[in-house]
């Protein structure tokens, strides 16, 4: 009970927690609506379809080892649905929207910027797509910013001193999670361990060394050892856990642990399509989550981007204000360090400040990592949703220097104001993108099911009838996932073939839909948002 009086202590609160609610009640109805998409059902094909064997020993690379683990063992409870597939990534939304209410609680306060940073943060609809998804981005998100947020608390001004090896155990704990559920999340957690050090190791190089103790101190200190031994065991504790190399190994052990174990158990753990390139620069990394997070509607609606050209403002975001959220990043990161070396101790830095030295150390380091992945081990930039982290880091760090321009003079005060009249305006983008039947990255399976049923339902007049379903390619995961789903024993399983043969029923995405009236067929079911029709022979 007084956990929830915390949470409602404010109008602030109540209002974020209303929203947030709503979200996870809305990612919940999507995980048992939607219809499955192509990559859930390729993961449904490779991993989940045989036997458990099949879990860690398939020859497709298997990146997302640790949800597809869950994923099966949810199936084993539940039989096979979209729900129970999805499940999973549906506790990982949970997860995620309760790190970022807490993370915005500690830095922003509980005022207006706080509820505004929990709007930006959530309403993504990009984001909100792979919250809900059954692959490994939620539970690889979440357990990601929940570490980030332990190691915060450990920064913080009070060092968590009541448990400070709990919270590194944590953050350890859910980076190795975090990777486990999909190795891709090896960049950003990699360069947040990474910036959690050397903040560490810059405090114990900067530390000043303690006053040599007078005589008369000494004495005193010695007639007062009885009154004062529990108190410094207690200290002497929360000394060793603020110990540089001490908080390091608390931190890593656990991580290197659980991810190294779990990335070791797929047979092959990468899978690169032969041919694949990935984005030509940094840049094109950006658009790739920029645009689908303001123009994510499948159905043409712009929102707030009528306003201007939809191609500028993606351009607008991807090239200007982006880079100027990271400049200025640094920009303060550097200003931070220096005063921080000159002299002023870490704890008395304020807590926002804190934070911009973890960001601002996290966020390049990230950037490095998958530059150098490209260039020393030929790996192709990552894009779309494997890069997804990027948007909660890019809105912590805008959040964050804004927190700081509120702290300062009456002109930095003055500076936040455009800051904030954009994140409220990307945040009214994001309402009017909001939606609650296709991925947009999978926007063409909305009406995959809807079509299976029609099958379902016309078989059910001819039990006996052996089906042939033809289908574009882009369908054959989804189509065998239903036919599983529903255990349709008297239809042929569909392999990536043409459909332009002989077959009962016909899936048709736009590039095939030709062939119905080349082959005469009868057209049953037309589905505008996804560009598909059911078509049957015979018409």
């Amino acid at each position: 009970m007084e956990k929830f009086r915390e949470l409602v202590r404010t109008p602030w609160r109540i209002a974020a927690v209303a929203l947030l609610g709503a979200l996870l009640v809305t990612t919940i109805y999507r995980a048992a609506t939607q219809a499955i998409s192509h990559d859930e059902g390729v993961m449904f094909e490779w991993f989940q379809a045989g036997p458990w064997s099949q879990l860690f020993g398939s020859e497709f690379g298997n990146h997302h080892p640790l949800t597809v683990l869950f994923s099966r063992i949810s199936i084993g409870i539940f039989g096979l649905s979209e729900f129970s597939q999805r499940l999973p990534s549906v506790v990982g939304g949970a997860l995620y929207f309760y790190a970022i209410f807490r993370i915005c609680a500690f830095l922003l306060g509980e005022g207006a910027l706080f509820l505004l940073g929990v709007a930006l943060l959530s309403l993504n609809p990009f984001l909100l797509d792979y919250l809900c998804l059954a692959r490994g981005y939620s539970l690889g998100l979440a357990f990601f910013l929940y570490a980030m947020y332990q190691l915060m608390r450990y920064l913080s001004a009070t060092r968590g001193a009541e448990h400070p090896n709990r919270l590194l155990n944590k953050a350890g704990l859910a980076v190795g999670l975090s990777v486990g559920c999909n190795v891709i999340m090896i960049f950003p957690a990699g360069a947040l361990a990474l910036a959690f050090f050397a903040i560490l190791i810059t405090e114990w190089m900067l530390a000043k060394p303690a006053p040599v103790e007078s005589a008369a101190a000494a004495e005193e200190r010695r007639k007062r050892k009885k009154e004062r031994k529990r108190k410094a065991r207690s200290a002497a504790g929360v000394d060793g856990a603020r110990s540089a190399w001490q908080a390091m190994i608390h931190l890593a052990v656990p991580a290197f642990v659980v991810a190294g174990i779990i990335v070791t158990l797929p047979r092959k753990l990468v899978y690169l399509e032969e041919g694949y390139l990935g984005p030509p620069s940094l840049f094109a990394i950006l658009e790739g989550i920029v645009r689908p997070s303001l123009l994510h509607s499948s159905r043409g609606i712009l929102g707030m981007a009528a306003l201007v050209s939809p191609d500028l403002l993606v351009r607008m975001v991807t090239y200007f204000v982006a880079p100027v959220v990271l400049l200025g990043l640094v920009m303060s990161t550097v200003a931070i360090f220096h005063e921080w070396a000159r002299g002023r101790s870490f704890d008395a830095l304020p807590e926002t400040d804190r934070v911009l030295l973890l960001l601002g150390a996290t966020m390049p380091a990230a950037l490095l990592m998958i530059v150098a992945s490209r260039y020393f081990f030929a790996q192709p930039y990552p894009e779309m949703r494997t890069v997804l982290y990027w948007i909660p880091l890019f809105g912590l760090a805008s959040l964050a220097l804004v927190k700081k321009l509120l702290a300062g003079s009456r002109a930095q005060q003055i500076g936040a104001a455009p800051a904030i009249a954009l994140m409220v305006l990307c945040v009214a983008q994001f309402a009017t993108q909001f939606n609650t039947r296709y991925f947009a990255e999978w926007a063409y399976c909305a009406a995959t099911k809807d079509m299976m049923e029609v099958i379902r339902a016309q078989h059910a007049a001819k039990p006996d009838a052996r089906v042939r379903v033809g289908a574009s390619w882009e369908f054959e995961p989804g189509v065998n996932f239903y036919r599983a789903m529903w255990q349709l024993r008297w239809m042929d399983p569909v392999f990536r073939e043409s459909p332009d043969a002989d077959y009962d029923y016909y899936l048709l995405l736009r590039d095939d839909m030709s062939l119905v009236e080349r082959r005469r067929l009868k057209l049953l079911l037309k589905d505008e948002l996804s560009r598909s029709a059911l078509a049957k022979a015979g018409g």
